[in-house]
């Protein structure tokens, strides 16, 4: 559910290990099958060790959550600079949010909305709530530039946009479909740029989309 964390973010470097690790084992088996024990045993440390740090599976689940999302908060934030182009800035946004939806497996997003409910209702909202707020950010800094339409509501639009990265993962969506998530990707963030783009958007998307790595 989690990766690398910028440097900027300082954190106990044990308690960092610990949520790096035990992210990475669930996962592989699902929140609910890994134990505490496991932890320990993966971490090469006792339980009482691994207590020193967390005080149950509850709040190790809740650290590993608002660690991701602190992740995505400074990932973001680096995207949003107003001396960077809105279209590139939109891309890389895109990317990192994509990154962010697809560390939740199936497994995962099941066993954490069934066994820590609230907890996990909680990290969504506040999730989605910021990368709305980033997404529109951009939006109006693209019309500031003159790249996007000044007519465009921005708040409707980002709603609009954060939902369909979140559809493109799921897994039902293509289903029987043989098509490549980077060509799904690619081909949403295009139409996505041809509509909020005006002629100057337009012209320097096109410019561009063949250095884009999607």
């Amino acid at each position: 559910m989690c990766k690398t964390f910028p440097n900027s973010y300082t954190m106990d470097e044990k308690m960092n290990e610990i949520i790096i690790e035990s992210a990475k084992l669930f996962r592989q088996y699902g929140v609910r099958s890994v134990s505490m024990e496991d932890i320990a045993r993966a971490m090469g440390v006792s339980k009482k060790t691994l207590y020193q740090y967390v005080s149950n599976k509850n709040d190790l689940v809740e650290k590993i959550l608002d660690y991701t999302y602190q992740r995505e908060v400074a990932l973001l934030e680096e995207c949003t600079q107003n001396d960077v182009n809105a279209i590139d800035a939109l891309l890389k946004m895109s990317q990192l949010i994509s990154e962010e939806v697809k560390l939740f497996t199936p497994t995962v997003t099941f066993d954490l909305k069934k066994y820590y409910p609230e907890t996990f209702r909680k990290h969504v909202e506040k999730s989605q709530k910021f990368a709305y707020k980033a997404v529109s950010r951009n939006l109006h800094q693209g019309i500031a530039q003159g790249l996007f339409r000044e007519e465009i509501n921005a708040e409707v639009v980002a709603t609009l946009y954060i939902n369909k990265i979140e559809d493109v993962h799921d897994e039902d969506f293509f289903k029987g479909k043989e098509f490549t998530f980077d060509l799904i990707f690619e081909t949403m963030f295009e139409n996505h740029i041809r509509g909020i783009a005006n002629e100057k958007g337009i012209a320097y998307f096109e410019k561009r989309k063949n250095d884009y790595q999607f």
